[in-house]
């Protein structure tokens, strides 16, 4: 059947933009783009609540600056698939659909059900921890995806060899569709944990991946190092360049030092080793 919808349009500034998609999924949204100088959030009608959006907004001095309107009623799951391309990572990485025939020529191929979930793919911050990951070495390894979202980083981690991959995922709509997404990619070893911190299984892990927001990320960096195996790697996005100093500053007050760093559309990636 199909759905009505609310559309809010909220002006930002891009070091806003990761924790408003954070705060919107809280709060019900159906899925939230990235539209430059703003974000566009889309809320079905029937769980609309306009001050609970300004009180949230309100933390950011943004309460006065959105603005809303009804969508047309239409199949918003066809809308969706006609707007979602496949990725392409030079020869080695292709992220697709369900609904994308498979292409050949690709040395990993991750097949996702993207449910307007976070992690398709088409972040810069999600190519940025994906080009890291393939200049290491996960033969073997444990690896642990913090925030790991649709299970697209936690796919390839276990295509690239690693032996036991652990999904720690806050939201429960996204572990549900990275659980369903097991079933098109393969997942020996991998398992998705509801929760933060406090869920995240009592070993040590070879490589922790990630990609979350910068205050989270703040906030997450002593239970991850406190987590990795000495002379384990860190990969962490989320982050814009200027804040690239504090990061590697935070990582080392921890115990870690910076291996590398790679920078697109202004977010960065780092690869820190625990000493």
């Amino acid at each position: 059947m199909n759905q009505e919808y609310i559309t809010v349009l909220i002006p930002c500034l891009d070091e806003q933009k990761e924790i408003l998609c954070a705060e919107l999924d809280v709060l019900g949204s159906d899925g939230v783009w990235d539209k430059g100088t703003e974000v566009e959030a889309y809320f079905p009608k029937e769980i609309w609540d306009q001050k609970v959006l300004y009180d949230m907004l309100s933390n950011y001095g943004l309460e006065n600056s959105f603005h809303i309107s009804t969508l047309e009623d239409k199949n918003w799951n066809q809308e969706w698939e006609s707007g979602f391309d496949p990725i392409r990572i030079d020869d080695e990485v292709l992220i697709r659909a369900t609904f994308h025939e498979h292409e050949p020529g690709f040395k990993y191929e991750l097949v996702i059900d993207p449910r307007m979930s976070f992690g398709t793919g088409h972040h810069a911050t999600t190519r940025l921890m994906i080009d890291m990951m393939l200049t290491m070495d996960l033969q073997g390894k444990k690896v642990l995806d913090m925030g790991s979202g649709t299970g697209v980083l936690s796919f390839l981690a276990a295509q690239m060899g690693a032996s036991e991959v652990i999904g720690v995922e806050v939201d429960s709509n996204s572990v549900d569709n990275a659980r369903d997404n097991s079933k098109y990619n393969l997942s020996t070893g991998v398992r998705f944990i509801e929760g933060s911190h406090e869920a995240m299984p009592d070993i040590e892990f070879d490589i922790i991946l990630s990609n979350i927001t910068r205050n989270i990320n703040r906030s997450l960096l002593p239970h991850l190092i406190k987590k990795l195996l000495r002379d384990g790697y860190l990969v962490m996005a989320g982050f814009l360049n200027f804040d690239l100093e504090e990061m590697v500053q935070l990582c080392a007050d921890h115990g870690a030092r910076l291996i590398r760093n790679k920078s697109l559309d202004d977010w960065e990636v780092i690869i820190v080793q625990k000493k």
